[in-house]
């Protein structure tokens, strides 16, 4: 497929297909609200089919091969053992972390029956072990066992799982493990080393079993309930809100029981969800199922492509959509159609579950249009039903396909015969799909009904997806602070029917939270009976101005927002501040204001027409600009002078030979950006924090924390007090005094001179971490590690505050830093 001018790479080709072909069709002169119409051409196009059927080929023949001696897109057992190989390297270096990626790998190519692939397992629990991840470890000991890892060694299995058991804390499994472990060995009658290595490793197992007493409790997941309980006329929500419908606002969801901060309106699974691209995540390695990201991924048995957490995810993935997916996604498919990937699982999803018989009264279809026509004749408020099948809730959304542009929909419709056309020649689901239906439709009319149903899909998604998150902290063990400025990362798309019945506004009155997949929503301050209930489809008025909110809504979801912040004239350029100048005159923020900077806190107007017209002849910065109150001459090349010298100072930084001397140009540099940047400055944030992290790095932990108090009282100023950013810079400051109070415990006489006695700062560290682990569950859940570890950070000062007094009993010292760790 290289002729025409089309990319040699057939990856690369999909996009200028679509474009070439909608281009070329949308001549055609077809009824404009006939979408199902346009399908139907489409599909039936024997040119259009002989394309995708050859593009198809092209992809499987390129990309479902051996890549190199190092990749392939099925099992390869020698690659398998190149990786494992690899990996024994870095394991002996004891590189333990890297040594875990390369088993891994080795793990993605091994074919599971074979002899390989429990050996990949136990070399990554291991790995694992030394990681400190006993939990992970476990899994994979007990999966090289089901995978008959070979019997001359297993008794290395065996004593494995013992020391995993004991690492937690699970006594009882420890000593049975043990027992089985001697089992074992005197059955295959161990001898020479591997008996001296076997007894060696049971003594220190017993000598770690001295001190463990008893059995810990076992970490216990809790998942938050939805406020009231679950409501059986709106499925996924809670029994406090109810779904309504008015010819103003359509489907909405409002208050029938007064709520409060924190309550959860909203827990629901996503109908279909996909991880993103490769390219687009942090590291290839998140479930194909949950989106989520273990140490323990196992993958398919026939592709080396797609990893999923655990045997559940893979067994449920394989029964509703990678089974059919498998041979496309070594093909590299659904890598480059984008969200058409999300609307293809939705109709798995349909197919997985069997459509629904239609309400008693209906006809009988004989076509793919007549069944889908009845279809729409459902009631969409009653749908929300418990009693209702899911399919009809997600048929129910939004597709907005009659008042789409033609050329989108022939697009949509080229997609679905592309990907109908792949599942007839390169799967069996024909065979499984009439099955599903419970209609005798003809074999071709049961063909469009798939492309039917992709095609309505495609057109839900561009309203109705919904971007997957996780935490995102920047967080390593070396680290005194995160260096990231979201908390929050993108790693997949799903559709939540219930969820997305609210309506936007630019100012939402609730707040996301993802365990995996799974998204819960908690509202973020107190309705009364009667409030709307407003989720934001992105456009924020915290991070665009109204003008670009409005257009974006306008492109995307097709109508002009009026939303308070919207409204409200008062805040159109509030996100201005954020990148604002600081006026000499009074340090309120100067922005542009039309053909002017102007100041938002003095009445001062800085004309600056002339610096416009300047630039337009390279002279823009030799501009001079007035104070209209205090008659200060500014010129705009001092203010880049000024910055250009700040940006100077933090490249040396860079190049800094110590931390002392990095952190030294880094406040140099922070304060000069400090006399030309607002106070709420972006850069200005992103310095501080840099700032803070490096005195953090060098031990002072006091001016790190000021800082931060800088961070966190802008954020608050931007975002509200109980918004994820205010919690993440809060989760920093209780970091750093963690990391304050353990350097005194480690040296106390270092600290002799400071201001604040030791007991006092624990104080108002407790307070601290109560308020950050308050905002962490409302913002990112319970769940989450930070939050776990925070939580016995503050139990443990709450009780050094009962106990003793410090300077009296310095065996406290020990306690605290043996107990005490930064999160």
């Amino acid at each position: 497929m290289e002729r025409d001018g089309l990319p040699e790479d057939p990856a690369k080709q999909w996009e200028v297909l679509l474009c070439i072909i909608a281009f070329e069709e949308k001549k055609i002169d077809r009824r404009p609200d006939g979408a199902i119409e346009t399908l139907t051409y489409v599909f039936n196009h024997k040119g259009i089919r002989h394309i995708f059927t050859e593009w198809i080929q092209q992809m499987k023949l390129c990309y479902d091969k051996q890549m190199s001696d190092e990749d392939t897109s099925g099992k390869n057992d020698a690659i398998s053992i190149l990786w494992r190989q690899r990996g024994n390297v870095k394991f002996r270096a004891e590189l333990f972390e890297e040594s875990h990626k390369l088993y891994t790998k080795s793990i993605l190519y091994a074919n599971k029956d074979g002899p390989l692939y429990p050996l990949a397992l136990a070399n990554r629990a291991a790995a694992l072990l030394r990681m400190g991840k006993y939990k992970d470890s476990l899994r994979d000991v007990q999966r090289a066992l089901k995978y008959k890892y070979p019997p001359e060694i297993k008794h290395k299995l065996f004593l494995r799982r013992a020391e995993c058991y004991c690492e937690l804390g699970q006594r009882t499994k420890c000593i049975e493990a043990m027992r089985q472990a001697v089992k074992y060995n005197e059955m295959i009658q161990l001898k020479g080393l591997s008996k001296v290595d076997f007894d060696r490793s049971y003594r220190q197992l017993e000598e770690k079993l001295v001190d463990l007493k008893y059995d810990e409790p076992p970490d216990e997941l809790i998942l938050p309930d939805l406020h009231l309980g679950e409501n059986d006329d709106f499925k996924a929500a809670s029994n406090a809100i109810e779904l309504v419908r008015n010819d103003q606002y359509g489907r909405h969801v409002i208050v029938k029981e007064p709520l409060k901060r924190g309550d959860v309106v909203f827990a629901e699974e996503p109908f279909a969800s996909v991880k993103l691209r490769e390219s687009e995540l942090p590291h290839p390695y998140y479930c194909d199922y949950c989106c989520c990201s273990e140490p323990t991924m196992i993958t398919c048995k026939d592709c080396s492509r797609i990893v999923f957490c655990d045997e559940a995810c893979y067994y449920l993935a394989s029964a509703v959509f990678h089974r059919w997916e498998c041979p496309g996604i070594r093909a590299n498919i659904f890598q480059i159609i984008g969200i058409a990937h999300l609307a293809f699982r939705v109709m798995l999803k349909y197919a997985s579950r069997g459509l629904p018989k239609l309400p008693e009264g209906s006809i009988v279809p004989t076509t793919a249009a007549a069944l889908l026509a009845e279809y729409d004749k459902v009631d969409t408020i009653a749908v929300f039903k418990k009693e209702y099948p899911t399919f009809y809730r997600m048929y129910s959304l939004s597709s907005n396909l009659d008042s789409s542009a033609n050329t989108d929909n022939i697009q949509y419709a080229l997609t679905s015969t592309m990907l109908t056309l792949y599942l007839e020649q390169n799967t069996k689901f024909f065979e499984f799909f009439p099955g599903q239906v419970g209609y005798p439709l003809p074999m071709s009319e049961m063909k469009l009904l798939c492309a039917a149903l992709i095609f309505r899909s495609l057109g839900q998604m561009v309203t109705n997806a919904h971007t997957i998150m996780e935490l995102n902290t920047g967080q390593r063990p070396d680290m005194p602070i995160p260096c990231t400025a979201s908390p929050w990362r993108k790693i997949g798309t799903g559709v939540y029917p219930a969820i997305s019945m609210m309506n936007h506004s630019c100012e939402p009155n609730i707040t996301n939270v993802f365990y995996k997949n799974t998204l819960y929503i908690k509202v973020i301050h107190e309705m009364p009976k009667g409030t709307e209930i407003l989720n934001c489809y992105g456009p924020h008025y915290a991070r665009a101005s109204t003008e670009e909110r409005r257009e974006e809504l306008k492109t995307q979801y097709g109508f002009n927002c009026i939303c308070p912040a919207c409204v409200d004239e008062s805040r159109k350029d509030f996100v201005s501040l954020f990148s604002a100048y600081a006026c000499p005159s009074c340090k309120g923020p100067v922005t542009w204001v039309g053909t002017k900077m102007s100041c938002h806190q003095c009445p001062n107007e800085f004309p600056l027409q002339r610096a416009q017209n300047a630039a337009e002849t390279a002279n823009a910065m030799h501009a001079i600009v007035n104070c209209k109150r205090c008659h200060k001459e500014i010129k705009i090349c001092d203010i880049f002078s000024t910055f250009s010298r700040a940006h100077e100072y933090m490249h040396s930084a860079l190049r800094a030979k110590t931390k002392e001397e990095r952190c030294e140009r880094m406040v140099r540099s922070y304060r000069l950006m400090q006399q030309v940047l607002y106070r709420h400055h972006d850069v200005l944030r992103k310095a501080v924090d840099d700032l803070a992290m490096l005195h953090a790095a060098i031990g002072e932990y006091s001016k790190a924390i000021d800082l931060i108090k800088q961070n966190i009282q802008s954020f608050e100023y931007q975002f509200g007090s109980f918004s994820v950013e205010v919690t993440n810079e809060i989760r920093k400051m209780a970091n750093l005094m963690l990391g304050r109070i353990m350097k005194y415990l480690d040296n106390p006489e270092l600290d002799e001179r400071q201001p604040m006695p030791i007991r006092d700062w624990i104080r108002e560290t407790v307070k601290i971490a109560k308020k950050a682990n308050q905002l962490m569950e409302l913002n990112f859940g319970t769940w989450q590690p930070m939050y776990k570890a925070l939580r016995e950070n503050e139990e443990v000062l709450d009780n050094l505050l009962a106990g003793p007094r410090f300077h009296d009993h310095p065996d406290c010292f020990n306690y605290r830093i043996q107990n005490l760790n930064i999160v």
